[in-house]
C-alpha cells in the first residue's frame, strides 16, 4: 500500500478524534479525560450518561481493569471531572 492512500484515512481518524475531543466540556482536566476515554469510546458514550461520583468511580476503575491508562496521579482527577460535568440527574 502506498503512504499516499493511507494519508486520507490518517487525516480523517485526526479530525474524528479532535471533534470528539470538542463533546467534553472546558476544564482543567478536559484534555486527560477526553484522550483517555475516546481511546476505545465514541465520547457521546461518556457525555450522555449522568453518575454519581462514587459510580464514576467505579466505572473508571472497570475501565482500567480493561485496559485504561489512568495513573493513580490521575485518577481523582478523571473521576472528579467526569462528576462534575456529567452527573447523576
Amino acid at each position: 500500500m502506498r503512504i499516499w492512500n493511507v494519508l486520507p484515512g490518517l487525516a480523517f481518524l485526526a479530525a474524528a478524534s479532535a471533534a470528539q475531543a470538542d463533546d467534553f466540556p472546558p476544564g482543567p482536566e478536559h484534555d486527560l479525560v477526553a484522550k483517555t476515554c475516546t481511546q476505545c469510546h465514541a465520547a457521546t458514550l461518556i457525555t450522555s450518561q449522568g453518575k454519581t461520583r462514587e459510580a464514576w468511580a467505579d466505572t473508571v476503575t472497570t475501565m482500567i481493569g480493561n485496559g485504561a491508562q489512568v495513573s493513580d496521579a490521575d485518577f481523582d482527577k478523571v473521576v472528579d471531572y467526569l462528576a462534575k460535568n456529567f452527573p447523576a440527574k
